[in-house]
């Protein structure tokens, strides 16, 4: 009865750990399209990381920490997106030639 408990678990943790790691993947790709690896680099960032390291807690079947940074990835994609917005993207500097 027990080790049906867990893998009813197990299943669960999969499922919501898929949940959340499609929102964290669309919010970043929203991110992405708004430019804020150059206009929020800090959260695009963080939020990339962190969705990485989900994927790779997922594949060794630690759901629980695979939701938490996907949880994570989420929010610091989205202040990704809310930052992008309202940042102008910094003006190119050209080199200077050398003498």
């Amino acid at each position: 009865m027990l080790a049906l408990g867990a893998s009813i678990a197990l299943g669960c943790g999969n499922a919501i750990y898929a949940a959340h790691i499609t929102q964290a993947s669309e919010e970043l790709a929203r991110a992405e399209q708004l430019g804020a690896e150059a206009r929020a680099p800090y959260e695009y960032h963080y939020a990339l990381e962190h969705l990485r390291k989900a994927r790779s807690e997922a594949m060794e079947a630690d759901y629980g920490d695979a939701i938490a940074l996907a949880r994570v990835a989420h929010d610091y994609a989205s202040r990704a997106v809310q930052v992008a917005q309202h940042v102008e993207p910094a003006p190119l500097v050209p080199r200077a030639e050398p003498f």
